[in-house]
């Protein structure tokens, strides 16, 4: 890349495009603890939160899966100033959204987990479409080719 096509684009942009990325890396962590960690994580739940969590159906994971995977596609594909950024945030975002409205509202996670239990999820959800935005945002300033 050289410095005329740097220069076109702010320096706040690698911040965030950075940021989206681990962000979804951490995503991958977090499924990869509750794929293969799971009682681990769960030492501090209660039976209630335990039982739910072990209830958990597989399908959920694949989309768990599909939605990091595609956001960590995405936050590369920023960095890069790919297009590309954008469908692939845009698959994350409505994984993202399957998964939490599944687990919290259609499976009794929030009434399992409490009220605390919804801050995570809610700011999983914003911060996807705040990655897809970003990419469509990219696109429109000409930041992705």
């Amino acid at each position: 890349m050289s410095e005329s096509d740097r220069a076109g684009v702010p320096g706040w942009f690698w911040l965030v495009a950075g940021i989206a990325l681990l962000w979804n890396l951490m995503g991958c962590g977090v499924l990869l603890s509750e794929v293969f960690a799971k009682e681990a994580m769960m030492e501090s739940f209660t039976e209630a939160q335990k039982e739910w969590s072990r209830s958990t159906p597989t399908w959920i994971y694949l989309v768990f899966a599909i939605s990091v995977i595609t956001g960590i596609a995405g936050g590369v594909s920023l960095l890069m100033r790919k297009r590309l950024a954008i469908p692939l945030f845009a698959i994350s975002c409505i994984a993202v959204i399957i998964q939490m409205t599944y687990t919290m509202l259609i499976d009794r996670g929030l009434q399992v987990m409490g009220p605390s239990g919804a801050v995570m999820p809610v700011l999983v959800v914003i911060l996807s479409i705040v990655w897809f935005q970003f990419a469509r945002i990219g696109k429109v300033k000409k930041w992705l080719v």
